[in-house]
């Protein structure tokens, strides 16, 4: 790296460590308070909810995004998320655990974090994809991975080892502080950086017929369509398992702080697992698309066999490891490469159909699906962990079909040999060999 770009990736990656540090701390203390306040039966219900407030968000951030420069954004997402952040802690410093066990408190709790993961990564990622070359891409991304993975792991350690001590109402005040400090991040690094201004979109209908364009080019593309299966696949698993592992936690922990004492210990353990494996096994696997494809879902079916034969914590925690832990590096990794063969339009307007609907439409479902299974079943590990099995299994497909399409796809978008330019020499000599010469 030239000393811009390792100055471009120290603030960048600091920037990210702080906001994953941030959405490390507040996931155990919103999965805490759901299961000993309302119970994992709660978890269908809060998730398709938190979807659809989560989509109302997205709508007006995109409405309201084009009227304000990169660094106000950035800056301005990051103190409003830390003034709610400090009403909540002032409202539970107040009202006690009456207003933290009330329904719509809990609720309004999990949203957040939801609303803080969908609105500050987005954000996080448009300004690194603004100020970032297509040269310094391939340099950069990396270290921003491994800053957003060490912050989850620094994350959950804190939560591991402070939250009995501290409690989880005042880590609240933490995540505050870290905002505002992401807020001072982010204003030295447009100083420092000072990159162009950016441009801005003068029509919003454009978000709108982009989002109709990238439908219409994943219904025609099977390639398109075998990402929409690895995608749905996954949020139909993830969903399922990390529904057994709040159930497995509840029945194995009492007490909001012990709770979310082992959600904080999960953290930094899912956070090591996607460390390990962003410096050992992508640098390996990345090139070999078709098996960093299946070792995901292979590794997910096999601890959810696992868990299914011997349900408890300590193989809980393997599958979550499996799950997040390749996800948040080798699986994400990977299904971002899986659109460099594409042509301008697929790479911009049908990523965006699929990371923008199509992965929300798969979160909806997944917990339509887990409201089905607990109004037919109750809150059964057997029944979940099998419709976890059944969307393994199709990601499985969808993934080993996908590694095939995507070597077709690169054979078809190399330039065709360049035409050997002849030799004057050997022509001459097999002109002097010839007969009669």
């Amino acid at each position: 790296m030239s000393p811009r770009e390792r100055l471009k990736a120290a603030l960048l990656s600091g920037w990210f460590f702080l906001m994953i540090t941030t959405l490390w701390l507040l996931k155990p203390i919103r999965s805490a308070s759901l299961l000993s306040h309302l119970g994992s039966g709660e978890t269908p219900y809060v998730r398709l909810g938190s979807v659809v407030f989560v989509g109302v968000v997205v709508a007006l951030y995109s409405r309201v995004v084009d009227r304000y420069s990169r660094l106000n954004v950035a800056r301005g997402a990051s103190l409003v998320f830390s003034a709610v952040l400090v009403a909540f802690w002032a409202a539970l410093t107040l009202g006690g655990e009456a207003l933290g066990a009330q329904r719509w408190f809990v609720w309004s709790v999990f949203i957040l974090v939801d609303v803080y993961s969908t609105v500050m990564i987005g954000i996080f990622w448009t300004y690194v994809n603004d100020v970032v070359t297509r040269d310094e891409a391939d340099k950069l991304y990396g270290p921003l991975g491994v800053g957003g993975i060490v912050g989850g792991a620094t994350g959950g350690l804190i939560v591991d080892v402070l939250v009995k001590s501290v409690g989880h109402v005042n880590l609240l005040m933490l995540c505050a502080a870290l905002g505002v400090a992401s807020a001072a991040l982010v204003t030295a690094t447009e100083r420092k950086l000072a990159p162009p201004p950016r441009v801005i979109a003068t029509k919003d209908e454009r978000t709108v017929d982009d989002a109709f364009a990238g439908l219409r080019l994943v219904a025609k593309n099977h390639y398109l369509l075998l990402i929409v299966g690895v995608v749905v696949g996954y949020e139909f698993a993830s969903a399922m398992t990390d529904f057994v592992v709040n159930v497995i936690f509840e029945r194995a922990f009492s007490g909001q702080d012990e709770i979310a004492k082992m959600f904080g210990r999960l953290g930094w353990i899912v956070s090591g697992t996607a460390l390990l494996t962003q410096l050992l096994l992508v640098p390996v696997m990345l090139p070999r698309k078709r098996i960093a494809l299946l070792i995901p879902p292979i590794a997910m079916l096999m601890a959810t066999i696992g868990l299914a034969i011997v349900p408890v914590v300590a193989i809980a925690f393997l599958l979550s490891a499996a799950d997040r832990g390749l996800n948040y590096s080798l699986q994400q990794v990977t299904k971002e490469t899986l659109y460099v063969p594409l042509t301008d339009a697929e790479k911009y307007k049908a990523k965006a159909f699929i990371d923008m609907f199509v992965d929300r439409a798969g979160k909806a479902l997944s917990a339509l699906a887990l409201l089905v299974v607990i109004r037919g079943m109750g809150v059964s590990l057997e029944a979940s962990l099998a419709v976890a099995g059944v969307s393994l299994l199709v990601w499985l497909v969808s993934a080993h079909y996908l590694g095939l399409a995507y070597d077709k796809t690169v054979a078809r978008a190399q330039p065709p040999p360049a035409p050997e330019t002849p030799d004057p020499a050997k022509i001459t000599a097999e002109a002097s060999a010839r007969p009669g010469s």
